[in-house]
């Protein structure tokens, strides 16, 4: 697939759908996980991990490289498990960007404590705000007349950092997954390890990679309504969106020791954390259905700790505001925050 400048991909896009069509297909635009906060002063919501991909992000802030602007960089991997090699690699990435863009500054959203103490070990700017606070609770709900039909669920896509193994020995298991073409060995493989789940994906049982069918959010917070316990089973990666869910939707939790910040949001009444072992998590799904928790209980909790994130959010963009000698709607940025769609792919030629 060719790469074009930016301009070249805005003229396509006014172009009309029979000329701008056969163009998308041949030059597709590049699109990238970010969102923008504020154009004055310019404040975006981006993946910490951009150095990563330079072919990406390299031409994003060439297009924006004569403005001055705020990066926010949302951590999505378990980054503390391994920081003498993130510190090497994040200060060489940065040193270069502040060479290459002396007007571009960034800030790091850390999901853990352990997050941040790596950050003001480097010198750089960061922000405890766990990346789960933007949940939309609105769609993450408690219904309380549904029936329960599975004991637990796991909620996630089927890659071998999730490890599903560990849920072989729960009973009356349910899975929500998504496929990965990098993974479908694993998959297989999983597929049959847990052959007594019922993968929700497959609607007639029918097991296979192209019969597979997605759920939309509403559906999934239904099937989660429809079981008494959620599991986190990844040892290490981000914080984990779908834990947020599980106990917005007011299941308990059974997770592994973990890194990554999703233990952010826990609370010993209502996660039962085990060892990483099939048996383990067995019976830590027995335990927390045992307790017979109330789910509004854990879901209000939950909201309590997601509000000192947002708050911390909202700070953080006041702050930078007022840096730069502006006034910020500090309501208007919480009702941002809210918006379930903050943070997805986005044509990145279309920032302005």
């Amino acid at each position: 697939m060719l790469t074009l400048p930016y301009y070249v991909h805005r003229w396509i896009d006014h172009l009309p759908w029979i000329l701008a069509g056969p163009l998308r297909k041949r030059f597709a635009a590049p699109i990238g996980h970010y969102f923008l906060l504020s154009k004055t002063p310019l404040i975006i919501l981006m993946p910490e991990d951009f150095c990563d991909h330079p072919s990406l992000w390299d031409p994003f802030f060439d297009y924006l490289k004569n403005r001055r602007a705020y990066f926010l960089g949302l951590v999505r991997g378990g980054i503390e498990f391994d920081p003498p090699a993130y510190k090497q690699s994040l200060s060489s990435a940065l040193a270069k960007q502040a060479l290459k863009y002396p007007e571009h500054h960034f800030v790091f959203l850390a999901n853990n404590v352990a997050q941040t103490h790596m950050y003001d070990e480097l010198g750089i700017e960061s922000a405890f705000v766990n990346h789960n606070c933007f949940a939309n609770e609105n769609l993450f709900t408690i219904k309380p007349d549904s029936p329960k039909l599975f004991d637990a669920l796991y909620n996630g896509v089927c890659a071998p950092y999730k490890r599903l193994e560990l849920a072989s020995r729960t009973d009356n298991l349910a899975i929500i997954t998504y496929l990965q073409s990098q993974h479908l060995d694993y998959f297989e493989t999983t597929k049959a390890l847990l052959g007594h789940a019922k993968w929700l994906n497959f609607p007639e049982g029918n097991i296979n990679s192209y019969s597979y069918s997605p759920i939309s959010s509403e559906g999934i917070c239904n099937l989660l309504n429809q079981s008494r316990a959620g599991l986190c089973l990844s040892h290490t990666e981000g914080a984990m969106v779908a834990s947020i869910e599980y106990l917005l939707a007011g299941l308990p939790v059974v997770s592994t020791p973990s890194y990554g910040g999703r233990d952010v949001f826990f609370d010993d009444e209502y996660v039962v954390t085990v060892e990483a072992s099939a048996e383990a998590v067995r019976d830590g799904v027995n335990q927390v259905i045992g307790k017979n928790i109330d789910p509004y209980k854990i879901r209000t909790a939950t909201l309590r700790k997601v509000e000192e994130h947002r708050q911390r959010f909202v700070d953080l963009i006041v702050n930078i505001t007022e840096r730069e000698g502006l006034e910020a709607d500090r309501h208007r940025i919480y009702e941002m925050i809210c918006q379930n769609q903050m943070y997805k792919l986005r044509s990145l030629h279309k920032i302005f």
